[in-house]
């Protein structure tokens, strides 16, 4: 099925009432975690990296773009189930822009440093450049709260999306998606939120782009079926998938010994390879997921070899 576009991907989540899952990968494992779910499940799916992580300075070593994106997009091409590579969520537009020269087909841009004129400026520019190489792009007007995993000191009623402001803005920037804040926290799964569930309806009767929900993590169950009801089409995970990683790793590191091969346990790809613990148990999360979405099955019908 190789690449899609997202305009295609979300139309079709919409028609079928469900959402696809964006599962943020930062190797090649958790990347093919992510990657044998959607087949497995036979679900559409966005995979894609970290636009906050990637250009970091503070990362201890400085890893190329290009190296995630031709991994990405091999990946994707190898794929029979329908898919989009996005850079994620990135507050430094150079790198947004290389990853639209690279080949990722959804970018984001995000920076709650600036303010809206500036904001909207800067994405309406984006979505400029990008449309024209055949690129969607996704914005927020302002990023979840909790992203250090803290209850944010200000009233979570006070950092909910506006649907007034959100059409104006949506309309000012040409955005192909917009994410909202509805009640969601980035708490990292340790506690649970609920949903401000009539904003969901009000923000899909009001806009005409489609909906995404950051932070899905810490969100009740229930809540994310009724979201994805109401018309909630892309869903962002990132906290439980790598929880459930490195928990794997971690335990499947405790009981590896001194006498261990360790040629096997680690990179072999065998029973006991501790990095293949932990792309198995990402798996299992993601497919839980993408059945919980609704997209599980809705690849297309599956064509015989």
């Amino acid at each position: 099925m190789s690449l899609v576009p997202f305009e295609k991907m979300i139309n079709d989540a919409d028609a079928g009432g469900y959402a696809v899952g964006y599962f943020e990968s930062w190797n090649l494992e958790s990347l093919l975690a992510v990657a044998d779910a959607a087949e497995h499940q036979w679900s559409p799916v966005i995979l894609g990296f970290s636009g906050i992580c990637l250009p970091d300075r503070d990362r201890v070593a400085a890893d190329p773009l290009s190296v995630y994106a031709a991994m990405g997009l091999d990946t994707c091409h190898k794929l029979k189930v329908p898919t989009c590579l996005l850079f994620n969520e990135s507050p430094d537009m150079k790198w947004v822009h290389d990853a639209v020269e690279l080949g990722f087909n959804f970018v984001m841009f995000s920076d709650d440093q600036l303010g809206e004129e500036q904001l909207t400026a800067s994405i309406r520019d984006l979505c400029t450049a990008a449309h024209t190489r055949g690129v969607a792009v996704e914005a927020e007007m302002a990023s979840v709260p909790g992203l250090s995993g803290q209850k944010p000191a200000v009233p979570i009623e006070d950092t909910m999306t506006d649907a007034e402001a959100a059409c104006g803005f949506a309309k000012a920037t040409n955005i192909d998606a917009l994410a909202v804040n509805v009640g969601q926290q980035h708490l990292h799964g340790r506690q649970t939120v609920r949903l401000d569930l009539d904003r969901v309806a009000q923000l899909h009767d009001q806009l005409d782009v489609p909906l995404v929900l950051h932070g899905a993590s810490s969100v009740d169950r229930g809540d994310l079926a009724e979201a994805i009801r109401l018309g909630i089409r892309k869903i962002n995970v990132g906290s439980i998938i790598k929880q459930a990683y490195f928990g794997a790793m971690r335990d499947a590191s405790a009981i590896v010994s001194d006498d261990d091969n360790p040629y096997e346990i680690i990179g072999s790809g065998l029973h006991n390879d501790v990095l293949m613990a932990g792309r198995l148990a990402m798996q299992t999360v993601t497919e839980d997921l993408m059945q919980l979405f609704g997209s599980a099955g809705r690849a297309g019908s599956r064509k015989r070899r």
